[in-house]
Protein backbone atom coordinates (compact mmCIF):
# COMPACT_ATOMS: atom_id res chain seq x y z
CA UNK A 1 0.00 0.00 0.00
CA UNK A 2 0.93 3.36 -0.68
CA UNK A 3 0.81 4.35 2.77
CA UNK A 4 2.59 2.05 4.20
CA UNK A 5 5.84 3.24 1.96
CA UNK A 6 5.30 6.35 2.48
CA UNK A 7 5.15 5.82 6.51
CA UNK A 8 8.07 3.64 6.05
CA UNK A 9 9.98 5.99 4.07
CA UNK A 10 10.17 8.33 7.11
CA UNK A 11 10.83 5.35 9.39
CA UNK A 12 14.03 4.53 7.58
CA UNK A 13 15.15 7.45 8.29
CA UNK A 14 14.68 7.69 11.98
CA UNK A 15 16.75 4.13 11.65
CA UNK A 16 19.93 5.93 9.70
CA UNK A 17 19.94 8.07 12.49
CA UNK A 18 19.96 5.44 14.77
CA UNK A 19 22.58 3.72 13.34
CA UNK A 20 25.04 6.56 12.91
CA UNK A 21 24.31 7.37 16.68
CA UNK A 22 25.05 4.04 17.52
CA UNK A 23 28.24 3.46 15.79
CA UNK A 24 29.52 6.55 15.17
CA UNK A 25 28.65 8.34 18.60
CA UNK A 26 28.85 5.23 20.60
CA UNK A 27 25.52 5.80 21.55
CA UNK A 28 24.87 2.13 24.23
CA UNK A 29 22.01 -0.14 22.78
CA UNK A 30 19.44 0.95 25.33
CA UNK A 31 19.69 4.48 24.82
CA UNK A 32 19.38 4.22 21.27
CA UNK A 33 16.11 2.02 21.78
CA UNK A 34 14.39 4.92 24.00
CA UNK A 35 15.07 7.10 21.21
CA UNK A 36 13.47 4.74 18.77
CA UNK A 37 10.24 4.47 20.57
CA UNK A 38 10.44 8.83 21.49
CA UNK A 39 10.97 8.84 17.67
CA UNK A 40 8.48 6.25 16.52
CA UNK A 41 5.83 8.44 18.24
CA UNK A 42 7.06 11.43 16.91
CA UNK A 43 6.32 9.72 13.33
CA UNK A 44 3.39 7.93 13.84
CA UNK A 45 2.04 11.73 15.22
CA UNK A 46 3.36 13.53 11.82
CA UNK A 47 1.65 11.35 9.33
CA UNK A 48 -1.41 10.07 10.93
CA UNK A 49 -2.37 13.36 12.24
CA UNK A 50 -0.17 15.97 10.12
CA UNK A 51 -0.84 13.85 7.04
CA UNK A 52 3.17 14.05 6.33
CA UNK A 53 4.40 12.06 3.56
CA UNK A 54 7.94 13.41 3.31
CA UNK A 55 10.19 14.74 5.54
CA UNK A 56 10.58 18.19 2.95
CA UNK A 57 6.93 18.90 3.32
CA UNK A 58 7.51 18.94 7.38
CA UNK A 59 6.93 22.77 8.78
CA UNK A 60 8.18 24.21 12.36
CA UNK A 61 4.16 24.29 12.64
CA UNK A 62 3.91 20.30 12.59
CA UNK A 63 6.56 20.06 15.30
CA UNK A 64 4.96 22.70 17.34
CA UNK A 65 1.54 20.77 17.34
CA UNK A 66 3.06 17.29 18.25
CA UNK A 67 5.54 19.10 21.30
CA UNK A 68 1.88 20.49 22.44
CA UNK A 69 -0.07 16.67 21.96
CA UNK A 70 3.21 15.34 24.47
CA UNK A 71 3.25 18.21 26.92
CA UNK A 72 -0.70 18.44 27.72
CA UNK A 73 -2.97 15.87 29.73
CA UNK A 74 -5.02 13.44 28.47
CA UNK A 75 -6.79 10.23 29.43
CA UNK A 76 -4.69 8.05 27.10
CA UNK A 77 -1.51 8.83 27.58
CA UNK A 78 0.10 10.88 30.16
CA UNK A 79 4.06 11.67 30.14
CA UNK A 80 5.93 12.17 33.10
CA UNK A 81 8.22 15.56 33.04
CA UNK A 82 11.28 13.18 32.04
CA UNK A 83 9.67 11.71 29.60
CA UNK A 84 8.61 14.35 27.96
CA UNK A 85 11.84 16.16 27.51
CA UNK A 86 13.44 12.69 26.87
CA UNK A 87 11.15 12.99 23.91
CA UNK A 88 11.87 16.65 23.11
CA UNK A 89 16.10 15.89 23.34
CA UNK A 90 15.47 13.02 20.88
CA UNK A 91 13.32 14.83 18.65
CA UNK A 92 15.86 17.55 18.48
CA UNK A 93 18.92 15.82 17.62
CA UNK A 94 16.85 13.99 14.93
CA UNK A 95 16.03 17.59 13.51
CA UNK A 96 19.46 18.61 13.52
CA UNK A 97 20.74 15.13 11.53
CA UNK A 98 17.88 16.34 9.23
CA UNK A 99 19.04 19.41 8.27
CA UNK A 100 22.29 18.80 8.21
CA UNK A 101 22.25 15.70 5.76
CA UNK A 102 19.43 18.34 3.10
CA UNK A 103 16.75 15.64 4.36
CA UNK A 104 14.62 18.42 5.46
CA UNK A 105 15.09 22.58 4.40
CA UNK A 106 14.43 23.92 7.84
CA UNK A 107 16.36 23.66 10.83
CA UNK A 108 13.86 24.03 13.48
CA UNK A 109 16.33 23.46 16.67
CA UNK A 110 15.46 26.29 18.27
CA UNK A 111 11.70 25.70 18.86
CA UNK A 112 12.74 22.83 20.99
CA UNK A 113 12.71 23.85 24.93
CA UNK A 114 12.08 21.35 27.67
CA UNK A 115 9.79 21.59 30.81
CA UNK A 116 11.64 22.60 33.68
CA UNK A 117 11.81 19.47 36.06
CA UNK A 118 10.40 19.02 39.48
CA UNK A 119 13.63 17.98 41.45
CA UNK A 120 12.60 14.76 42.98
CA UNK A 121 15.03 13.19 45.13
CA UNK A 122 15.61 9.72 44.95
CA UNK A 123 13.79 6.72 47.51
CA UNK A 124 17.17 5.63 49.18
CA UNK A 125 16.91 2.39 51.75
CA UNK A 126 18.89 2.52 54.82
CA UNK A 127 21.75 -0.05 55.83
CA UNK A 128 19.54 -2.01 57.84
CA UNK A 129 16.15 -2.62 55.31
CA UNK A 130 19.23 -3.70 52.88
CA UNK A 131 20.21 -6.38 55.39
CA UNK A 132 16.52 -7.04 55.87
CA UNK A 133 15.88 -7.58 52.23
CA UNK A 134 19.21 -9.26 51.38
CA UNK A 135 18.92 -12.10 54.79
CA UNK A 136 14.70 -12.64 53.69
CA UNK A 137 16.12 -14.90 50.44
CA UNK A 138 15.64 -18.03 51.25
CA UNK A 139 18.92 -19.68 50.22
CA UNK A 140 17.07 -23.16 49.95
CA UNK A 141 15.98 -22.32 46.68
CA UNK A 142 17.12 -21.91 42.95
CA UNK A 143 18.78 -19.14 41.82
CA UNK A 144 18.77 -18.20 45.39
CA UNK A 145 22.76 -17.47 45.15
CA UNK A 146 22.71 -15.68 42.00
CA UNK A 147 19.67 -13.33 43.15
CA UNK A 148 21.12 -12.55 46.82
CA UNK A 149 24.81 -11.59 44.98
CA UNK A 150 22.53 -9.38 42.02
CA UNK A 151 21.13 -7.63 45.21
CA UNK A 152 24.39 -7.31 46.63
CA UNK A 153 26.79 -5.91 44.17
CA UNK A 154 23.71 -3.24 42.81
CA UNK A 155 24.02 -2.02 46.76
CA UNK A 156 27.75 -2.68 47.23
CA UNK A 157 29.39 -1.31 43.39
CA UNK A 158 26.42 1.36 43.03
CA UNK A 159 25.69 -0.30 39.04
CA UNK A 160 23.39 0.40 36.91
CA UNK A 161 21.05 -2.37 35.69
CA UNK A 162 23.04 -2.14 32.03
CA UNK A 163 26.36 -2.27 33.93
CA UNK A 164 25.11 -5.33 35.66
CA UNK A 165 24.12 -7.27 33.28
CA UNK A 166 26.82 -6.92 30.77
CA UNK A 167 29.60 -7.60 33.39
CA UNK A 168 31.83 -10.48 31.70
CA UNK A 169 33.92 -12.89 34.17
CA UNK A 170 37.22 -10.84 32.43
CA UNK A 171 35.99 -7.77 34.38
CA UNK A 172 36.09 -9.78 37.81
CA UNK A 173 39.57 -9.66 39.69
CA UNK A 174 38.86 -11.20 42.99
CA UNK A 175 42.57 -11.07 43.85
CA UNK A 176 42.12 -7.48 44.36
CA UNK A 177 38.63 -7.08 45.21
CA UNK A 178 38.04 -4.63 42.06
CA UNK A 179 35.24 -4.46 39.20
CA UNK A 180 36.03 -3.52 35.80
CA UNK A 181 32.93 -1.50 34.65
CA UNK A 182 31.90 -0.19 31.55
CA UNK A 183 29.41 2.31 31.37
CA UNK A 184 27.55 5.11 29.69
CA UNK A 185 29.10 6.43 26.69
CA UNK A 186 31.12 3.39 27.00
CA UNK A 187 33.32 4.81 29.82
CA UNK A 188 35.47 2.16 31.47
CA UNK A 189 35.79 2.91 35.31
CA UNK A 190 36.96 0.51 38.40
CA UNK A 191 35.22 -0.19 41.57
CA UNK A 192 35.98 -2.03 44.74
CA UNK A 193 34.01 -5.34 45.82
CA UNK A 194 33.03 -5.10 49.52
CA UNK A 195 34.19 -8.29 51.38
CA UNK A 196 30.71 -9.04 51.94
CA UNK A 197 29.53 -8.60 48.27
CA UNK A 198 32.72 -10.28 47.57
CA UNK A 199 31.87 -13.19 49.88
CA UNK A 200 27.90 -13.30 47.63
CA UNK A 201 30.02 -13.56 44.98
CA UNK A 202 32.54 -16.58 45.23
CA UNK A 203 29.23 -18.30 46.68
CA UNK A 204 26.89 -17.81 43.38
CA UNK A 205 30.23 -18.86 41.40
CA UNK A 206 31.01 -21.90 42.94
CA UNK A 207 27.05 -23.44 43.86
CA UNK A 208 24.94 -22.39 41.46
CA UNK A 209 26.77 -20.12 37.78
CA UNK A 210 28.29 -24.06 37.02
CA UNK A 211 24.41 -25.14 37.04
CA UNK A 212 23.38 -22.27 34.45
CA UNK A 213 26.15 -22.14 32.25
CA UNK A 214 26.01 -25.94 31.03
CA UNK A 215 22.87 -25.62 29.93
CA UNK A 216 23.86 -22.81 26.79
CA UNK A 217 26.94 -21.21 25.77
CA UNK A 218 27.16 -18.20 28.42
CA UNK A 219 29.70 -16.59 26.28
CA UNK A 220 30.88 -15.41 29.53
CA UNK A 221 28.11 -13.81 30.80
CA UNK A 222 28.38 -13.45 34.77
CA UNK A 223 24.94 -13.14 35.47
CA UNK A 224 22.70 -15.60 33.61
CA UNK A 225 19.27 -16.69 33.38
CA UNK A 226 17.53 -20.60 34.01
CA UNK A 227 18.31 -21.48 29.95
CA UNK A 228 22.23 -20.05 30.47
CA UNK A 229 21.51 -16.95 28.50
CA UNK A 230 22.97 -13.45 29.51
CA UNK A 231 19.81 -12.19 32.31
CA UNK A 232 17.38 -9.67 31.27
CA UNK A 233 16.53 -6.45 32.32
CA UNK A 234 13.23 -7.57 32.56
CA UNK A 235 14.22 -10.78 34.95
CA UNK A 236 16.66 -8.97 36.88
CA UNK A 237 13.60 -5.87 38.12
CA UNK A 238 11.74 -8.84 38.50
CA UNK A 239 13.71 -10.42 40.92
CA UNK A 240 14.16 -7.37 42.95
CA UNK A 241 10.75 -6.84 42.97
CA UNK A 242 10.27 -10.26 44.11
CA UNK A 243 13.10 -9.72 47.24
CA UNK A 244 12.32 -6.38 48.24
CA UNK A 245 8.31 -7.19 48.36
CA UNK A 246 8.75 -9.26 50.89
CA UNK A 247 10.15 -7.08 53.11
CA UNK A 248 8.44 -3.71 52.16
CA UNK A 249 5.14 -4.19 50.40
CA UNK A 250 4.42 -0.39 50.52
CA UNK A 251 7.83 0.21 49.12
CA UNK A 252 8.11 0.64 45.00
CA UNK A 253 11.94 -0.22 44.92
CA UNK A 254 14.19 -0.91 41.80
CA UNK A 255 17.14 -1.70 40.82
CA UNK A 256 18.10 1.59 40.77
CA UNK A 257 17.13 2.38 44.34
CA UNK A 258 20.58 0.19 45.85
CA UNK A 259 22.57 3.09 43.18
CA UNK A 260 20.79 5.52 44.55
CA UNK A 261 21.27 3.58 48.81
CA UNK A 262 25.13 3.36 47.58
CA UNK A 263 25.86 6.99 46.90
CA UNK A 264 24.06 8.90 50.02
CA UNK A 265 25.40 6.01 52.61
CA UNK A 266 28.90 7.12 50.48
CA UNK A 267 28.15 10.39 51.65
CA UNK A 268 26.47 10.07 55.05
CA UNK A 269 30.02 8.15 55.51
CA UNK A 270 32.11 11.46 54.68
CA UNK A 271 32.94 10.57 51.32
CA UNK A 272 34.44 13.62 48.99
CA UNK A 273 31.68 13.87 46.35
CA UNK A 274 34.42 13.83 43.54
CA UNK A 275 35.43 10.04 44.48
CA UNK A 276 31.22 9.19 44.28
CA UNK A 277 30.79 11.11 41.03
CA UNK A 278 33.96 8.82 39.91
CA UNK A 279 32.15 5.64 41.71
CA UNK A 280 29.28 6.25 40.01
CA UNK A 281 30.57 7.34 36.36
CA UNK A 282 28.74 10.41 36.18
CA UNK A 283 30.22 12.66 34.21
CA UNK A 284 29.34 15.51 35.67
CA UNK A 285 29.61 16.59 39.26
CA UNK A 286 25.86 18.44 38.85
CA UNK A 287 24.21 14.49 38.64
CA UNK A 288 25.92 12.98 41.76
CA UNK A 289 24.86 16.64 43.79
CA UNK A 290 21.22 15.76 43.95
CA UNK A 291 22.61 13.09 46.82
CA UNK A 292 23.41 15.98 48.90
CA UNK A 293 20.57 16.45 49.36
CA UNK A 294 19.73 13.06 50.98
CA UNK A 295 22.57 13.98 53.07
CA UNK A 296 20.97 17.16 54.12
CA UNK A 297 17.91 15.36 54.94
CA UNK A 298 19.76 12.81 56.67
CA UNK A 299 22.05 15.61 59.44
CA UNK A 300 18.79 17.51 59.67
CA UNK A 301 17.62 13.94 61.15
CA UNK A 302 20.37 13.12 63.14
CA UNK A 303 20.38 16.86 64.31
CA UNK A 304 16.88 16.98 65.11
CA UNK A 305 17.04 13.02 67.24
CA UNK A 306 20.76 13.85 69.26
CA UNK A 307 20.82 18.19 69.88
CA UNK A 308 19.31 19.22 72.73
CA UNK A 309 16.87 21.79 70.49
CA UNK A 310 16.36 19.43 67.40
Amino acid sequence: MKINKNYNILLNEVKKYLAYLQFERNMSVNTTESYYLDLKDFIDYIFFNEKIKNFKNLKTKNIQSYLTDISKYNFTKTYSTSSINRKISSLKGFQKYLFINKVTKINNSDIFSSIKKTKKIPLTLNYEEIKRILSSINMSKNNSFRDKCIISMLYSCGLRVSELLSLNLTNLNLDENILRVLGKGKKERIIPIGNKSREDLINYLENERPRLSRKKDSKGFLFLSNRGNALSRKTTWNIVRIHTKKCFPDKSISPHTFRHSFASHLLEGGADLRIVQELLGHSNISTTQIYTHIDKSYLKEIHKQFHPRG
